[in-house]
């Protein structure tokens, strides 16, 4: 009996052991971008049976986002320095009514923001394409989903602060390049004009679930050991990583957009941010798109509330 009890602990330590080196190599590989080009990119939901039987023992190796779309308009290469030197697009428009940020989103680059800042360049503002840490033409391979990315966010604002001091600004980001935006208003005291965010997700463990949930794969407590991980790894509480917090501490004038069609961010989720946004605010939704660009599927929709946004100087509803 002494001997089978030793054995069954000796057994459970070993798995113990196992789910935890797996978990964190998983960890390891959603916040580390591998420099590789042979790679086709998917979504989880997309992996098929025996892919996902793989997958729960390797992890998903993720590429290095690149950049293959560049803007219509002539632009200008910049370079932000810091810890990691980060990469920009200026792009300038004759009588500029403002200056508009745009961050991309996880495993993107600033070129999955060139149709925003092309319609925003259209309609008479000067726009600052950036590209995070680990992503396009920045320096590094590692990324902690919006976090330290906070403080890109207000590197960039103060080199646009120093180039156009007299023009009114705002910062634009989708999905973690929007949970950046929030988390540098929260943490690094950002004060822009004004902020856009396209889909937001509410909290870290509560993205991490939805992975889970892409994969058809029960989600506690693996999430939660995924969360603990992936923060460790890149020195934070990704616990404490939540947009929906950083919401209520945010009183700068705020447009909060989301897709009634996405599977990453609910609309329950995103209307629990407006709620808490402390400023003036607004919300749309866009009717037939997913996580997505909104040009895709609600081009009209997305320039309407966008322009509408930044042009108006009424008050916004608290």
């Amino acid at each position: 009996m002494k001997k089978l009890l030793t054995r069954t602990v000796l057994i459970l330590l070993v798995l113990f052991a196992f789910v935890n080196v797996m978990v964190y190599n998983h960890a390891w590989q959603l916040t580390h971008f591998a420099e590789k080009t042979d790679f086709v990119k998917k979504k989880p939901e997309e992996y098929g049976f025996f892919e996902k039987g793989k997958l729960a023992f390797t992890g998903v190796t993720l590429p290095r986002p690149k950049n293959h779309v560049v803007p219509a308009s002539p632009y200008e290469t910049l370079e932000i320095p810091g810890p990691f030197k980060l990469e920009a697009w200026l792009v300038k428009v004759r009588e500029p009514k403002g200056v508009v940020l745009l961050f991309h989103g996880y495993q993107n680059s600033k070129s999955g923001m060139v149709g925003y800042g092309d319609r925003l360049n259209a309609a008479g503002y000067h726009t600052l394409l950036i590209d995070f840490p680990g992503s396009g033409g920045s320096e590094g391979l590692e990324t902690s989903i919006g976090f330290h990315e906070g403080g890109d966010v207000q590197r960039a604002l103060t080199l646009v602060d120093s180039l156009f001091p007299d023009l009114p600004n705002t910062l634009m980001g989708s999905s973690m390049g929007a949970a950046a935006i929030m988390r540098a208003a929260h943490a690094h005291d950002v004060q822009p004009d004004k902020i856009i965010l396209e889909c937001p997700f509410g909290t870290m463990l509560g993205t991490v679930r939805k992975r889970f949930d892409a994969l058809n794969a029960p989600s506690f407590p693996l999430a939660e050991m995924l969360t603990f991980y992936g923060g460790w790894q890149s020195g934070f509480d990704a616990f404490d990583h939540n947009p929906e917090d950083y919401a209520k501490s945010i009183t700068i004038p705020t447009l909060l957009m989301s897709g009634t069609k996405d599977l990453r961010v609910s609309v329950t989720e995103t209307k629990q941010i407006f709620n808490n946004l402390a400023g003036p605010k607004q919300l749309v939704l866009m009717e037939n798109s997913g996580h997505q660009s909104y040009l895709v599927n609600d081009a009209t929709a997305w320039e309407n509330a966008v322009l509408n946004f930044l042009d108006e100087n009424k008050q916004l509803l608290y």
